[in-house]
């Protein structure tokens, strides 16, 4: 596996974990081949719910929604 799909694998376990049904992180596509950072967005049930965002700053994306979801849980 490379990188990428290990990010991506990384960020669908976490977003697994937030038990959010129809939450799902899918890469980005870069149609410019000389570029090979890994770039992810999230989309729930259809809608895309984050801007494109490289892994750490998903990564941080998806804790804080974990963070809101157990305020809004309490």
């Amino acid at each position: 596996m490379d990188k990428i799909q290990n990010e991506l694998e990384s960020l669908n376990n976490a977003v697994v974990s937030m038990n959010l049904e129809g939450l799902e992180v899918l890469q980005y596509i870069q149609h410019d081949n000389r570029k090979k950072v890994g770039k992810f967005y999230l989309r729930l049930n259809g809608t895309y719910i984050s801007p494109t965002l490289n892994y750490n700053n998903m990564n941080h994306f998806l804790l804080g929604m974990t963070k809101m979801k157990k305020i809004l849980e309490s």
